[in-house]
């Protein structure tokens, strides 16, 4: 297993990086075959994995059971409180980024979605994966955040606006790019806050980005 982590988790402690308005936790995660993560609580967060490569099984207390791979994602929002495992338990390397965003409100009920998605569906555009109920996303969170990828293929440009009065965070998952005329290598991530962003792809570049509201009124 080998993680590293964008925010203060785990052995990584530092209390002037502990969020960036309701994203609480961006994790990449390298699970060897035949390990994972077992089956541990979770409470008042919505948690989403999109996978990488290999695949991943998920199991969890409300009785869910599936396996996803390369471009799906996972939605758990644990709400009063659920227990998950994840686990690789193929032969390969599963390689996943897992986010938490903080919900508007403690004691939700839980709940589980889970969506696949073909490569041309994130090629060159953005894939609108999870949002706020009401919007076009695939899959919503109990949060007014929404999460987007795409795969860009090299000399590719593609831009996306910021509101006034919101904020984005940045990941380069896979490849290289450049955003606003800065070299991003695989893992790399910013906080963008007053200022478009304008991404053009380097080499099979595959891009995360979490949108949000400046400031959110959470509790940690």
């Amino acid at each position: 297993m080998r993680s590293r982590f964008h925010f203060s988790f785990a052995e990584y402690h530092n209390m002037d990086n502990v969020r960036f308005g309701s994203l609480r936790v961006m994790n990449d995660d390298i699970v060897q075959p035949h390990t994972g993560f077992g089956t541990h609580p979770h409470r008042d967060m919505e948690i989403i994995s999109y996978v990488l490569s290999g695949e991943l099984t998920h199991a969890d207390s409300m009785g869910n059971k599936e396996s996803l791979g390369r471009g799906a994602i996972q939605y758990l929002s644990a709400g009063t409180g659920i227990t998950h495992s994840e686990m690789n338990d193929g032969d390969d390397l599963v390689h996943l980024v897992q986010t938490w965003i903080i919900p508007h409100d403690k004691n939700l009920e839980p709940q589980y979605g889970s969506k696949s998605f073909k490569v041309e569906e994130r090629k060159n555009q953005w894939l609108y994966l999870v949002g706020p109920k009401g919007s076009d996303a695939h899959i919503f969170i109990y949060q007014d955040a929404s999460m987007y990828a795409c795969e860009l293929d090299d000399t590719q440009e593609i831009g996306f606006e910021v509101g006034s009065t919101r904020q984005i965070y940045v990941k380069l998952m896979e490849g290289r790019a450049d955003i606003n005329g800065t070299l991003f290598e695989s893992g790399d991530a910013a906080e963008v806050i007053d200022e478009n962003i304008s991404i053009t792809g380097i080499d099979k570049a595959h891009i995360l980005l979490v949108e949000m509201v400046k400031e959110v009124d959470v509790k940690v």
